[in-house]
């Protein structure tokens, strides 16, 4: 059985899991992955690296792997599961640990609904390879040369494509205010062991990263980008409007979700859902992960969880200008044209709201929101993000 090599960045864990001194192996069978001790948290690890050792002409070093975490928690009543997606890109040197100026980049990503972390791989990949090539380029102003760069992206609970992991105990769905506590808690874990952090929220993810802003401390949280954010309700969207509607019928949405379940046991009717759940998909990371999510208990999740999203993002002033007032100088945004979750009228509020000489935004027509489903489109972003975080 294949074992990876990693380096010292990518093998770290945050510090609030726990697990026995046992190995495990992944559902693909790829790898054994060492279980790993703290003191704070009790947590069954599971985990799948997705490629390992990369060779990049300009001499870095980029190794990603997809960890899915069963976590129990003190304070709650079952355990659910959430997936991480680490990438780390390495620079080649010949200087010793010692020798090194500083010990690399941590940037955490929060993904938008559905909440998929693996959707964001290939995203984690080019964000992690664009910060390091940014950091080069800005090395002889500052005399810092870091090693690595690591980018996660950290999941929803109970939001992952790998159905294996949902058991009868843990059919329950999540609360945006839930999934804000999630993502703070492990932003809070990671930087007790790296110090600190950038930030990086797609969507609804973006309302959560300035949650994560918000509660920590000024020196946390060294800047966050705000990838076509969804921060408050768009009254002008009559899609909006409907998806609305549709997701507050719970009694709906758990009779569809049921008869998707249902139809997910015959072989040509599970094809049929997988076609049309991915036509017009170009990537392949799109399309496995959209299979492999397209269930039950996924479409609960998304759609409940988005009725807590439509609910409390009514009054977008009380949820996003008294943050941006407070940490405008490290929080910056992008929009793409034709976009109902972060439409340009509800850019130029912001503007309006916070000035121009404090926000800082960038608008790109050729950028999409589902950007994470082609690969150019993420890399592009990534590119974008990698400037606006490191200057």
């Amino acid at each position: 059985m294949k074992s990876f090599a990693l380096p010292a960045a990518a093998r770290r864990q945050p510090s609030f899991y726990s697990s026995s001194r046992t190995s495990f192996t992944s559902r693909r069978g790829s790898a054994m992955v060492p279980a790993r001790r703290s003191t704070r948290r009790r947590l069954g690890e599971r985990a799948g690296r997705k490629s390992s050792g990369l060779n990049n002409p300009d001499g870095a070093i980029v190794d990603v792997r997809v960890e899915r975490l069963v976590l129990d928690a003190d304070d709650a009543k079952e355990e659910e599961a959430f997936e991480v997606v680490r990438a780390t890109a390495t620079r080649k040197t010949t200087k010793t640990e010692d020798e090194c100026d500083d010990d690399g980049i941590l940037c955490l990503c929060v993904p938008g609904n559905p909440g998929v972390a693996e959707y964001y791989s290939n995203f984690a990949r080019a964000l992690s390879e664009a910060l390091l090539k940014e950091e080069e380029q800005q090395q002889n102003e500052n005399k810092v040369r870091r090693r690595s760069v690591t980018v996660e992206c950290v999941g929803f609970l109970g939001h992952y494509a790998d159905g294996s992991l949902t058991s009868a105990k843990t059919r329950r769905w999540f609360t945006l205010e839930e999934q804000k506590a999630h993502v703070l808690k492990y932003v809070r874990s990671r930087v007790e062991e790296e110090n600190a952090c950038f930030l990086v929220g797609h969507s609804i993810g973006a309302h959560v990263a300035m949650h994560a802003v918000k509660e920590m401390r000024e020196e946390d949280v060294k800047k966050m980008v705000g990838l076509m954010p969804f921060l408050h309700v768009n009254e002008r969207s009559n899609v909006q409007k409907f998806l609305a509607w549709l997701v507050s019928q719970r009694v709906v949405v758990r009779v569809v979700a049921k008869v998707l379940g249902f139809m997910q046991k015959f072989k040509a009717l599970k094809k049929t859902i997988e076609r049309s759940a991915t036509r017009g998909m170009k990537c392949e990371l799109g399309i496995s992960v959209t299979k492999r999510w397209a269930r039950e208990m996924s479409l609960v999740n998304m759609a409940l969880m988005g009725d807590t999203e439509f609910k409390f993002l009514r009054d977008w002033k009380r949820n996003v200008v008294d943050v941006l007032k407070a940490h405008a100088k490290k929080i910056c945004f992008v929009y793409a044209k034709e976009d109902h979750w972060g439409p340009l009228h509800q850019r130029d509020e912001l503007m309006e709201e916070i000035g121009l000489e404090e926000l800082e935004i960038v608008t790109d027509e050729s950028y999409e929101h589902a950007f994470v489903l082609d690969d150019e489109s993420s890399k592009k972003l990534a590119e974008q993000c990698a400037r606006m975080l490191l200057n």
